[in-house]
């Protein structure tokens, strides 16, 4: 009984939250959720947003879950709400899926161990050029600072599923 009770305290103690941006039209927040492997919704209390979620709501919730450990991450238009949430609780790690960078973007909050899975050739057009230009920079700065960066060609809805069986424990 001793040790049932000491297990339930460690899990109480060491609960890691996951909290998931997904993006526009089909890339859903229950898509995005289809995406993660079981292995981690086992492991993990998770909070699955879509792009246009208000951060506030997030970060509301956040208050109520008793945490050690806070992972973020964003998959396309929901990269810019990543942005947002990191400044407000400096997650211990966060990861950008093939991010829409926002005009305003910084680094305040993201720690060491961030990640930025992108393919910047999946923003065509001169719509998106800005975009692509702030992705490259973003991928420089997260250089700099030590950060991990991986460009590929994979394509833009193959990003969550790989992502999460890749840099997800």
């Amino acid at each position: 009984m001793r040790e049932l009770i000491k297990k339930l305290l460690i899990e109480e103690t060491e609960n890691t939250v996951l909290v998931v941006f997904g993006g526009i039209r089909s890339a859903t927040a229950a898509w995005m959720l289809e995406q993660i492997p079981e292995n981690i919704k086992s492991s993990r209390t998770i909070i699955v947003k879509e792009w246009n979620t208000n951060t506030q709501e997030v970060i509301d919730e956040l208050n109520e879950i008793n945490h050690s450990r806070l992972e973020v991450i964003g998959f396309s238009a929901g990269g810019s709400n990543v942005f947002k949430l990191t400044k407000a609780k400096n997650p211990d790690f966060v990861g950008l899926i093939d991010p829409a960078v926002p005009r305003d973007w910084s680094l305040e909050g993201f720690p060491t161990d961030s990640i930025l899975f992108f393919n910047n050739s999946n923003w065509p057009g001169d719509i998106l050029k800005g975009i692509r230009e702030r992705q490259l920079l973003l991928a420089e700065v997260m250089v700099e600072k030590g950060m991990t960066i991986v460009e590929t060609d994979d394509t833009h809805m193959a990003f969550p599923k790989i992502f999460f069986e890749t840099y997800m424990k």
